[in-house]
């Protein structure tokens, strides 16, 4: 029973030990290879960040353009009925009161008044929404500016984070005189269990 305990832990153990290995990657080969090399394994590291950060931005410009676009159609599409809905408690409006010049008594006249105060409240409400489509419309115009910043920065860094790692990589192979694919397979070993 111990030795199938112990045969176990030492399974265990070395199946451990392999999720640990480190990442293959352009700077964890310079890193092994020496300390002389250690610059142009940050360069290369920065420059992988900032094609990270750069597509994250890229992701959230155009989030925020597609955001900012549709603020703008559903806000000009609220303008646009807003304008007809006013237009039309307008002529409403008109049409009641040059009714109540021909009222015959004071009841037509109050239900006349109440109407044109309804057709009022209507078009105020018409008014309001044009105000709140020209507000979607302004947000959707900011959204779309902001989008296209971050899009234009995103793209910055992601070409400026590859030209640094391409050229941490030149200057490698200047210095060693090999290339980086060439160094890795030189390097790889096979694993035997």
């Amino acid at each position: 029973m111990k030795s199938v305990l112990c045969s176990l832990l030492i399974v265990g153990v070395a199946s451990l030990s392999g999720c640990a290995s480190t990442q293959n990657t352009f700077a964890s080969k310079i890193k092994a290879e020496s300390e002389k090399n250690l610059d142009l394994s940050q360069q290369w590291e920065q420059g992988q960040k900032d094609v990270k950060k750069g597509q994250e931005l890229l992701a959230d410009g155009r989030e925020a353009m597609d955001k900012g676009n549709a603020q703008i159609r559903e806000g000009e599409k609220l303008m646009a009925q807003a304008v007809q809905n006013a237009q039309k408690q307008r002529q409403a409006f008109q049409s009641m009161a040059s009714s109540l010049t021909g009222a015959q008594n004071g009841k037509r006249a109050a239900a006349i008044v109440e109407r044109l105060d309804d057709i009022a409240d209507d078009w105020e409400d018409a008014d309001e929404n044009y105000v709140d489509g020209k507000e979607l419309v302004e947000d959707g115009n900011t959204n779309l500016a902001e989008g296209q910043s971050e899009t234009e920065q995103g793209q910055a860094l992601v070409t400026s984070g590859k030209s640094r790692m391409q050229q941490a990589e030149s200057a490698y192979q200047q210095r060693t005189g090999q290339g980086l694919v060439e160094q890795m397979h030189l390097e790889e070993k096979p694993n035997n269990f």
